[in-house]
């Protein structure tokens, strides 16, 4: 789309107050600032396009920051930085801090004693561009010992250039691992690879073979950085790159980069959200709301660390992430706690953390170890912590009923570090006795179930058996923690896409398999694809004999899946990635586990409305209002999209006993919102469970009005039947769904406004003035049975 015919839409979107603006797919680089005028917009379609103003960081974040945002840039102007992130990773002692001082200075002599780096180093590098433009790539020198690993990923950031240094005298170098993890973490940001051949000893590596692997390999370069030999190449070639970069040279409201620059020119490794603010003011910035957007950017960007949501992190800016890093580092790597197997105490923290750069943070630095989920408390014994990564490699003794046992294996293409490290932080209170686990493996116990949980790196797998009562139920909630931390390495450029790729390999059932700690397995997606082509059997390649597809699944799941039931209809376009899985909170919580009863049950409410209009003002302010009532409000809009798994929500327990709807004339004839409430309706206890508001434009009280959605149905069904006549039946893939769906509606509806008229509800006028007092009444007593 033209800037001058996407500005004369932006034109008539502010004269007619538009709420919605779908912009998808039109190769947008930036949006206008004038898009930030449009204050009554409540819905800003932006996929499919390439956009790097506004950044994708900001994006993310919703649609109410993207509109702020560029209203900042209307306001104030644009101003430009240019700078990027050079990060130098590799194994330790390859070169990459030589690497660093050489760019830096090349006539700089190396000292071959030099001890490696002890987590991260940050060096500012400053060149001029061709028009004279001072450019700064920000280098981080990567420590390379294994304990490091962990820890990077928060800092491999997307939209920067790379560099893995390769000592070729060693031969140590796990090139795959790194470039996987390069890829991974830094959504495929472009990478070199420097070859240190120190003593001039030269080591081929297979480029063409690497390249077919990794896209975003740009080149391999030889150099001996010792006598400067391939260094100017090597300089050359990572500024040609780095100022290269898509979103070097974008513009960011004026504002910003005074505030930005200010930062960077302060000394100090920390300030305190306080003198944030009063710098943020001396620069113009006088919104609270429009500073902590900034920095949540310059978070997301790993420019400083701001943790807003955590209650003794918020307080403070720290303006020298490597800083932290290091302290970070300096405790993990003190012989009393390597020696303890990475057990410590508060005490120790102290006097490892005595100087005076660190002894004001202590309590920041080690809630800092528990948000990059490094440690934990142990349970019942304040301030001793466990750092499982420093855990001994040796499993402890302890009994294990091998009868009737669950089985899961999850197989990775490239399984990156720390996976099981953070399962073990986010489970460590289910540990058994706390007292069962080790460097790679754990027994997490609920009270009636045991989970043993495994990692085989050398195999890329993490393997799981559960014992005892309710072993469904536990195995649901164990999986459900490391689904969370898959989902971690979700694309920014493709939300929909995990960059990690894994299988969740189901057990076979068979007469031979049943009963075997080494069953054959099925790929999750492999029994996906044959329910959805109505293939219900499938062969055991140990026994070859023919197993149900369905009671594969059935076995392995907590509640039944769609695919299970071909009754209610399998729908190509389902969203059926992963295993649905149980959040573990519910469990945490749950009654069964006596040592955590008193925690209070998970208090979850879905709401269903129609996008836009009165039905969504009323949805903003039942949301306002619930979360003051420390009730979480799930919405379809933000939460689950079209077609989101309801089902799979409202099982789980202590979530989804409640669900609030909306009803207006445009609810009743959408297919998305139809298709909610007769998912909802499926799922039973329909009465007990829904809580609805009825608009005075749904005319479900007279049998001559509700006929007219019934007829409306009829007539969908009819015009697409027709329109389905006039195309060439072998184009037809999916039309013959929507079909499904909207006789499924036609074949409901009637039934459910019955059900809606006959409810005593009150106006959303009623609702509103009392402060939704009685909803709220309704709904607590509900989530209470």
């Amino acid at each position: 789309m033209a800037r001058d015919e996407l500005l004369r839409l932006i034109d008539q979107a502010a004269k007619e107050d538009w709420i919605e603006l779908d912009l998808a797919g039109q190769n947008l680089t930036e949006l206008p600032p004038e898009i930030g005028q449009l204050i009554h917009l409540q819905q800003l379609d932006l996929r499919f396009n390439q956009l790097e103003d506004p950044p994708p960081e900001i994006i993310g974040l919703g649609i109410n920051s993207t509109l702020n945002y560029l209203r900042q840039q209307l306001e104030q102007g644009k101003d430009y930085l240019y700078e990027a992130k050079f990060l130098i990773v590799g194994e330790g002692g390859a070169g990459k801090t030589s690497l660093a001082k050489k760019l830096l200075n090349p006539d700089c002599e190396l000292d071959i004693w030099e001890a490696s780096t002890e987590g991260i180093d940050v060096l500012r590098w400053d060149f001029p561009l061709r028009d004279g433009t001072l450019f700064r790539a920000n280098i981080w020198d990567f420590g390379g010992q294994e304990i490091y690993h962990a820890t990077h990923q928060f800092f491999l950031t997307k939209r920067s250039l790379y560099a893995l240094v390769v000592d070729t005298r060693q031969d140590n170098t796990d090139l795959y691992y790194w470039l996987s993890m390069v890829s991974l973490l830094s959504d495929s940001s472009p990478v070199f690879i420097i070859k240190n051949e120190k003593q001039d000893r030269q080591c081929e590596v297979n480029e063409r073979q690497l390249r077919g692997e990794f896209e975003n390999l740009k080149e391999t370069l030889p150099t001996n950085l010792k006598t400067n030999r391939g260094l100017a190449e090597i300089s050359q070639k990572i500024q040609q790159s780095i100022t290269a970069l898509p979103h070097v040279g974008t513009s960011l409201p004026k504002k910003w980069v005074d505030v930005r620059r200010a930062l960077e020119t302060n000394e100090r490794n920390y300030i305190s959200l306080g003198e944030y603010t009063r710098i943020c003011e001396a620069n113009g910035f006088t919104q609270r709301t429009d500073q902590l957007q900034l920095s949540d950017y310059l978070h997301d960007l790993g420019v400083c660390l701001h943790f807003q949501k955590d209650p003794i992190l918020k307080h403070t800016v720290i303006l020298k992430p490597e800083w932290a890093t290091t302290a970070v580092y300096k405790a993990l790597d003190t012989k009393s706690v390597r020696n303890n197997l990475g057990r410590f105490t508060r005490p120790q923290l102290d006097n490892i953390w005595s100087d005076d750069e660190y002894s004001a943070m202590c309590d920041e630095l080690l809630q800092l170890m528990m948000q990059f989920k490094l440690c934990y408390e142990i349970p019942g014994h304040p301030q001793h912590y466990i750092a499982p990564q420093l855990l001994s490699p040796d499993s402890p003794d302890y009994d294990w009923n091998h009868s009737t046992n669950l089985l899961l294996r999850y197989r990775y293409g490239f399984m990156p570090k720390g996976i099981f490290t953070r399962l073990v932080v986010e489970l460590h209170e289910f540990i058994e006795n706390q007292q069962l686990v080790w460097k790679t493996g754990a027994v997490f116990t609920n009270g009636t179930a045991r989970a043993e949980v495994i990692e085989h790196y050398p195999k890329r797998e993490i393997r799981i058996r559960v014992s005892g009562n309710d072993q469904k139920r536990w195995l649901s909630a164990v999986t459900h923690e490391i689904e969370k931390i898959h989902q971690s390495y979700t694309s920014t450029n493709n939300p929909g896409k995990n960059r990690l790729r894994y299988q969740t390999l189901i057990p076979c059932n068979c007469t031979t398999c049943k009963g075997s700690q080494t069953p054959h397995d099925y790929p999750y997606e492999r029994l996906q694809k044959f329910l959805r082509n109505g293939q219900y059997q499938i062969q055991c390649q140990e026994s070859y004999q023919m197993v149900d597809v369905r009671r594969l699944l059935d076995d392995i799941l907590y509640f039944s899946d769609p695919l299970l039931h071909p009754e209610r209809g399998i729908r190509p376009d389902d969203n059926l990635q992963g295993l649905p899985l149980q959040d573990v909170s519910s469990i945490r919580n749950s009654a069964q586990i006596q040592t955590y009863q008193e925690l209070e049950p998970t208090k979850e409410v879905f709401i269903s409305y129609a996008w836009g209009g009165d039905s969504e003002d009323v949805a903003n302010k039942i949301d306002t209002t619930f979360q003051t009532k420390d009730i979480t409000l799930i919405r379809d809009k933000r939460d689950l999209g079209f077609k989101g798994r309801i089902k799979a929500f409202m099982e789980q327990i202590g979530r989804g006993k409640a669900v609030i709807v909306v009803i207006s004339d445009k609810y009743l004839k959408s297919e998305n919102c139809m298709f909610e409430l007769v998912e909802i309706a499926a799922n039973g206890d329909f009465y007990d469970r829904i809580f609805p508001i009825v608009l005075t434009d749904a005319e479900i009280y007279k049998p001559i009005k509700r006929i007219r959605y019934l007829q409306h149905w009829e007539q969908e069904i009819a015009a697409l039947n027709e329109a389905m006549k006039t195309v060439n039946a072998a184009n037809l893939q999916g039309f013959r769904e929507s079909i499904d769906l909207y006789t499924r509606i036609r074949s409901t509806i009637a039934e459910l406004t019955e059900t809606l008229k006959d409810m005593n509800t009150l106006t959303p006028q009623i609702h509103t003035e009392s402060g939704f007092a009685d909803l709220i009444s309704a709904v607590e007593k509900r989530l209470n049975q």
